[in-house]
C-alpha cells in the first residue's frame, strides 16, 4: 500500500497562523478569523477506482456489493469484479481507448456502477448525464466533452431514451453498431443500450459484456498499469440553473480520498452498512457516496427503483434491512408521509443522511421522531469538491439537526466578504474551499474555471455561510437566492427555518419577486400538514415580533408541491417565475 504524506508540510506552514488552525491532536485554539484546516490520523491513499474493486473482492468476495431491487439483481464483490473486467475488456474491443469519454444516460440501475468501474479500469472518463435531459440538452453535454460512446437505458416514465437518440442522430437506425457518423456529434461512435430489446444501430449492453477477447484483455492489462491516481476519471455536469451546464472534471484521488475521510462521519468505519439509495446516481451524492464509499468499505448499496419513490424506498429498507438512508430534504418529507401508514418496518435504520439542500431543523426532528433513527447526519459540499466539505460530528445528532457542521480533514475552508477578504468568525460571507478534493477544472472551459477557481486554487462555492470559533460551519443559503428588499438582505433559508416551526407547516420555501418600490419582495410557498389549515394573515401574525419586519413575506401561496430538479433541489428561479405570473407582477 502506498501513501501520500504531504500533510505534514501543510501543517508546518499553517502553524505560522496557528490562530486559524485546528490541530490533529484534538487540542484546538479558538478561531478569530473564518479560516480552518483540520489535520488527522488518516493518511491519504493513491488508489485508483479499479483498485477498490480488487481490494474488496479479495477481502470479502462473497459479500453483496450492489442490489437493484427493481431489476431483481444482487451481485457480490467477486461477481462485480468479474463483470467489471468483462465490461472493461468489452469496451476496449468495440474501439474505446484510454482517455476516451463514455457517457451514461440512465436512471438508477445495476449497470450504472458496473459501467462506472469498468470505465475506470479501462482508463476511460465517465460522463454523468442527467436522465431527465431532452434532445438539445443531451446534445450539448455529449458534444461539450467529445463523448465517443454513450450507455443508455430503455424507457423510464415519459423518457424513451432510444427515441431521443434517434431524434438527435437520425442516422442511428441505419448505422452499424460502433460506426455512427453525425456532423453535430463528430466524436460519437457507439450507443450501448441497456434493454431486453435489440435496437437498430446500437450495441446491446449484454453483448458488450461478452465481446472481450485475448487482444482486448491484454490491452486492458497494460492500460491498468498505466492509469495514474491523479488521472481524470469522471466528468459531472453542474445543474446549469444559471447558464449552460459545466463539466466538472474529477480524478481518482479526489473522489476516493473524499470518501475515505468522510466515512467516519457516516459510521462506515464501525460496521458494514447497507444503504438505501434514494438519490440519483448521476449526481455526485449518488455516484460517489452510494458507489465509491460502499465499495471502499465493503458495504452494500440498494437501488429501490429507477427514480425516487418513497413507497419503494420503504419496501427496500424493510426487505434488505438497510442501516442507512441517503436522501434530499424533500425525499424525506415524502418518506415520512408514506411511513405513517404503518405498513413498513424500518427498525434496521441506524442513520439518515440528508444532503443536496439545506435541511430545516424541524424536518430533522420529524425524521428522528417518526423513523426512530438514532443517528442524524447532514452533509454539505459541491460537485466541484468531490463532493463533501463538511458533516456534523459523528454521534452528534443535535448539531446535525441544527445544521452545525464540522469540516472534514485536509480540506481548508474560509469565509470571505465581497472584497475577497477573510471575515471575522460569526460573520456571514461566501464559503471557499481548497485541498485534495478540489476539481481539476471545467472540461474545455478555462474561462468558467477561472471565474470560480482562483489563482491560489480556492474554489468559490457561491454559498453563504458562517463559521464559529470552533471552526464549525452553518450554511445560510445561495448568494444568487438572496433577496434584496429596499437595501436589506433577506436570506431565504433563515426565513424558511423560522416558518417551518409553525405546527401546520410541512414544507416551506421562499423566493424573490419584483417590486417597483422595494426592488424585491419575499414570496412564501407553503405545503401544509395533512388536515391542517393556515391563512395568509395567520402567517404574518406568526412572524410579528419574532423576525424583522422586512423579512416577513409580502406574498403567501399555499401549494401541494414544489418545482424540483432531478436531485430533489427546489428550483427557486422557477418558483419566482410562477409567483410572478400568478401575482400578475
Amino acid at each position: 500500500m502506498r501513501f501520500l504524506r504531504g500533510q505534514k508540510l501543510l501543517s508546518d506552514l499553517l502553524r505560522l497562523r496557528n490562530v486559524h488552525v485546528r490541530c490533529a491532536s484534538g487540542v484546538q485554539q479558538k478561531l478569530t478569523q473564518s479560516y480552518v484546516f483540520k489535520g488527522g490520523e488518516i493518511q491519504l491513499v493513491d488508489f485508483r477506482l479499479g483498485d477498490l474493486i480488487d481490494r474488496s473482492a479479495d477481502k470479502c468476495g462473497d459479500d453483496v456489493a450492489f442490489v437493484s431491487m427493481h431489476q431483481d439483481i444482487s451481485k457480490t464483490f467477486s461477481e462485480l469484479r468479474r463483470e467489471v473486467e468483462r465490461l472493461a475488456s468489452g469496451l476496449i474491443s468495440i474501439g474505446l481507448r484510454k482517455g476516451d469519454k463514455i457517457a451514461i444516460f440512465s436512471p438508477n440501475c445495476y449497470e450504472w456502477p458496473l459501467t462506472q468501474y469498468a470505465a475506470a479500469k479501462a482508463g476511460l472518463i465517465l460522463v454523468n448525464i442527467n436522465p431527465a435531459l431532452q434532445k438539445m440538452e443531451l446534445e450539448y453535454c455529449l458534444k461539450k466533452v467529445g463523448c465517443k460512446a454513450v450507455v443508455i437505458w430503455d424507457v423510464f416514465k415519459t423518457q424513451d431514451y432510444y427515441k431521443i437518440m434517434c431524434d438527435l442522430i437520425p442516422e442511428l437506425p441505419k448505422s452499424k453498431p460502433g460506426h455512427i457518423r453525425n456532423s453535430n456529434l463528430p466524436n460519437l461512435e457507439s450507443v450501448i443500450m441497456i434493454s431486453d430489446n435489440k435496437m437498430e444501430g446500437t450495441f446491446d449492453f449484454k453483448d458488450v459484456l461478452d465481446s472481450g477477447n485475448k487482444e482486448s484483455d491484454k490491452m486492458l492489462s497494460e492500460i491498468e498499469k498505466s492509469v495514474q491516481f491523479d488521472d481524470p476519471v469522471n466528468i459531472q455536469y453542474t445543474s446549469g440553473t444559471t447558464g449552460a451546464p459545466k463539466g466538472a472534471t474529477l480524478n481518482h484521488h479526489s473522489l476516493i480520498n473524499n470518501c475515505l475521510i468522510g466515512a467516519s462521519r457516516l459510521r462506515f468505519h464501525l460496521s458494514k452498512q447497507v444503504i438505501c439509495v434514494q438519490v440519483p446516481m448521476f449526481h455526485s451524492y449518488g455516484c460517489v457516496y452510494a458507489s465509491i464509499l460502499p465499495v471502499l468499505y465493503q458495504g452494500t448499496s440498494v437501488f429501490p427503483c429507477l427514480g425516487f419513490d418513497a413507497v419503494e424506498s420503504l419496501k427496500a429498507i424493510e426487505k434488505y434491512k438497510c442501516t442507512i438512508a441517503y436522501g434530499t430534504p424533500t425525499m424525506f418529507v415524502d418518506l415520512i408521509r408514506n411511513y405513517k401508514s404503518g405498513k413498513y418496518d424500518v427498525s434496521s435504520l441506524q442513520t439518515v443522511v440528508s444532503g443536496g439542500a439545506v435541511t430545516p431543523e424541524t424536518l430533522m426532528r420529524d425524521i428522528q421522531k417518526n423513523l426512530n433513527v438514532p443517528h442524524l447526519q447532514v452533509g454539505y459540499g459541491s460537485t466541484e469538491l468531490s463532493p463533501a466539505v463538511s458533516f456534523a460530528k459523528a454521534n452528534d445528532s443535535g448539531n446535525a439537526a441544527k445544521g452545525i457542521l464540522e469540516t472534514i480533514e485536509y480540506i481548508e475552508v474560509k469565509i470571505i466578504d465581497d472584497k475577497r477578504q477573510i471575515v471575522p468568525v460569526n460573520t456571514q460571507g461566501e464559503i471557499c474551499a481548497r485541498g485534495h478534493a478540489t476539481f481539476m477544472g471545467y472540461w474545455g472551459d478555462e474561462e468558467k474555471t477561472r471565474e470560480i477557481l482562483d489563482g491560489a486554487r480556492w474554489y468559490h462555492t457561491g454559498d453563504l455561510g458562517v463559521m464559529d470559533e470552533e471552526g464549525c460551519l452553518r450554511i445560510v443559503g445561495r448568494i444568487k437566492d438572496m433577496i434584496i428588499r429596499g437595501g436589506e438582505n433577506i436570506y431565504p433559508v433563515e426565513v424558511e427555518e423560522f416558518l417551518s416551526t409553525h405546527p401546520a407547516v410541512l414544507e416551506v420555501h421562499i423566493c424573490g419577486v419584483p417590486d417597483e418600490r422595494m426592488g424585491e419582495e419575499a414570496c412564501a410557498w407553503f405545503h401544509l400538514r395533512e388536515g391542517m389549515k393556515l391563512t395568509e394573515n395567520e402567517v404574518k401574525e406568526f412572524c410579528k415580533g419574532k423576525i424583522s419586519h422586512f423579512k416577513i413575506p409580502r406574498y403567501v401561496m399555499f401549494v401541494e408541491g414544489f418545482p424540483k430538479t432531478q436531485t430533489g433541489k427546489i428550483k427557486k428561479f422557477e418558483m419566482s417565475r410562477i409567483s410572478k405570473e400568478k401575482l400578475n407582477l
